[in-house]
């Protein structure tokens, strides 16, 4: 058996590990590199139908039940996402002025 170069072998995983991107699976793959049109057709009053409809014009196929599940989960995303809190201003003494801190 060939030994193990356990720092390379190491290594070579943690390059894979940084830049591993996990495969699209399931219906809804094919969905999401049209997030952002598919949102802005949503938000302008598409019906799902309607969208896997147009979806269909272009090759896709997918019905009116996945594309109304994609759109239910991604609007369900955007709303976890979390808000940056304002920063934090330093607050001073009244009676110091910036000049007199110590």
């Amino acid at each position: 058996m060939n030994p193990i170069n356990i720092e390379e072998t190491k290594q070579q995983l943690g390059e894979f590990a940084k830049s591993y991107q996990r495969p699209l699976r399931g219906k809804t793959a094919i969905l999401s590199p049209l997030r952002d049109e598919l949102l802005e057709l949503d938000a302008k009053g598409a019906t799902s139908g309607e969208i896997a409809a147009t979806l269909s014009q272009f090759q896709i196929t997918v019905s009116k039940d996945t594309v109304a599940r994609f759109l239910r989960i991604e609007k369900q995303n955007e709303r976890k996402k979390p808000v940056t809190p304002p920063a934090r201003k330093i607050m001073m003494p009244r009676h110091l002025t910036p000049t007199e801190k110590q």
